[in-house]
């Protein structure tokens, strides 16, 4: 497998006309090597040649992946001009993630060559393969089972860290740890932030609850936002429930092979304008899913990316009414030979809980 990765992210670079490559995003790295590295403010890197893979390693991470070589330095050495030693005379792809403070002292190292921008791995990732498929889709299996336990815990009065500590809570009951960091849990107004950050607003019948999360399962993660009424539901609550609802369906419906990603966004985005909330839906309809919570392919500025088979991503529209309420539903799919296939199989219809 891993073998069968370096040979796509070889045949990207020689479209792209680049003899080696540096790769330096912890994900990336564990993309190709199986092995996951954290080097914090150090650098770990990973240069991939036609014909070889060199890593340089962090003395305290010395990793020993399969068919590398391995250089490890230390804080005494100089990082840059071991890098430098590693390179080969050739124009160099550098992946987005190499620090300046590592990338300006290896160019004035190397001024004989050429450094551009590299995204080779990045657009490998994007095609799944069939065991990364059957992770992401275990991952939305257990994430739609912890939503259920987690709805059904809702009581009045509790504040949106405690739901989020339930969520984490029923992650760890389904076998698969508990949540690091805090879910995005929102409660009434606070539902209206698109990048809500939770905190101590406290449940009220008739508020919204939008609860936006994931979890890394078996190195691949889930994604999914559904949104409730707890105890009762307005007139326009329901409303613009229905109309996310029908956006999230109409995009659904639009993905299959070849389609440009923008054409995707664009039906999310004309239900919602046709409905009068065109100015209230501020952000991407999707966003591509992995070894990486967001990651290629994004959906972003109209891009004409056509999606292909085994692409996995986001569709998630929303309508946002600042001092109101918001409402966000999102979905995983991968894209099939004829459509898709829907990861999430929590209820979407309208819930009043509690």
């Amino acid at each position: 497998m891993l073998e069968n990765r370096l040979r796509r992210v070889r045949e990207r670079m020689a479209m792209n006309g680049l003899s080696q490559i540096i790769v330096t995003q912890p994900q990336a790295i564990y993309y190709l090597t199986g092995e996951w590295v954290e080097p914090h403010d150090r650098l770990d890197a990973l240069v991939v040649t036609q014909a070889a893979c060199r890593m340089l390693c962090y003395v305290l991470a010395v990793i020993n992946p399969e068919g590398c070589d391995v250089t490890v330095y230390s804080d005494t050495g100089r990082t840059a001009a071991t890098l430098s030693d590693l390179l080969e005379d050739a124009d160099t792809g550098v992946d987005g993630y190499l620090a300046s403070r590592f990338l300006l002292p290896l160019m004035a190292a190397r001024p004989e060559l050429r450094f551009t921008v590299s995204s080779c791995v990045e657009e490998a990732r994007m095609i799944k393969e069939p065991d990364e498929v059957m992770r992401l889709r275990r991952a939305s299996e257990i994430t739609d089972l912890v939503f259920e336990d987690a709805f059904a815990r809702l009581r009045e009065g509790m504040t949106e860290l405690e739901l989020g500590a339930v969520f984490s809570e029923c992650f760890e009951r389904r076998g698969v740890g508990r949540f690091q960091g805090d879910p995005m849990v929102c409660f009434g107004k606070g539902s209206a932030e698109p990048h809500h950050a939770p905190g101590d607003a406290r449940l009220c019948p008739g508020d919204a609850v939008s609860v936006d999360t994931g979890k890394r399962i078996d190195g691949y993660y889930s994604d999914m936002t559904r949104t409730v009424f707890f105890r009762s539901c307005s007139a326009l609550q329901r409303e613009v429930y229905e109309v996310v609802l029908e956006a999230n369906r109409a995009a659904i419906a639009a993905v299959r092979p070849g389609v440009p990603i923008a054409q995707i966004d664009r039906a999310a985005r004309e239900v919602i304008e046709r409905a009068g909330y065109g100015d209230r839906y501020p952000h991407r309809t999707s966003h591509g899913i992995g070894i990486d919570y967001h990651e290629e392919p994004f959906d972003v500025g109209g891009r004409n990316l056509p999606v292909a088979e085994n692409m996995c991503f986001s569709i998630e529209p929303g309508i946002y009414l600042p001092g109101a309420f918001g409402v966000r539903i999102e979905d995983l799919v991968c894209v099939t030979k004829e459509g898709c296939e829907l990861f999430n199989h929590h209820p979407k219809e309208l819930r009043i809980v509690g």
